[in-house]
């Protein structure tokens, strides 16, 4: 048994050196640029390597991003089904304010958009099969309203980055759950 555990142990090594390194490429790099020939050679890995723990790049990064899916289920979890929206509200924006940076150039960068979209449509599937408040509308109706939560959430976001998160938090989330709960309106 201590041989397994050596093995155990040598491929959770092995595990993250890859995606410590995949993070920093993210970071560095548009997306078309990383491939598996650099990515191995920065962590110091064989091709074959790679191979055994991932059949792809893109297999890596679904990885990454369905760990984050998971914490963030976590944490909406926490409240309940059918909380207000501006918990909901809060407990997106505070997931999202404390990702690592490689997680930011995801969300922000116009060259990774394909797998941001995917995480968030993940995070608003799973809220949706939680509790659905406009289960009362069409599909149609549905979808529109979903965008709008999802479009606008994403992009406040993007924005707050952008502007190197010179509202602090709590204020970021006031204001956003304002702004969704009552409109544009509320804040003349």
């Amino acid at each position: 048994m201590p041989a397994e555990r050596k093995t155990d142990l040598r491929i959770q090594k092995t595990r993250a050196a890859i995606k410590d390194t995949f993070k920093e490429m993210i970071i560095e790099m548009d997306a078309s640029q990383i491939t598996v020939k650099e990515l191995t050679k920065r962590a110091m890995i064989h091709r074959k390597t790679f191979y055994l723990h991932y059949t792809s790049i893109e297999a890596l990064f679904e990885e990454i991003l369905s760990e984050l899916a998971k914490n963030y289920y976590k944490e909406i979890d926490q409240l309940p089904a059918d909380a207000p929206f501006e918990d909901v509200n809060r407990v997106f924006f505070t997931f999202m304010a404390k990702q690592e940076p490689y997680m930011e150039k995801i969300v922000c960068s116009t060259s990774y958009r394909e797998f941001a979209d995917r995480f968030f449509l993940s995070m608003r599937t799973h809220n949706r099969a939680r509790y659905n408040p406009y289960a009362a509308y069409t599909l149609e109706q549905q979808n529109v309203i979903n965008t709008f939560l999802g479009v606008t959430s994403v992009n406040i976001y993007r924005q707050w980055i952008q502007d190197k998160k010179a509202i602090p938090l709590d204020d970021l989330i006031h204001l956003t759950g304002q702004l969704f709960t009552m409109g544009i309106s509320s804040v003349r």
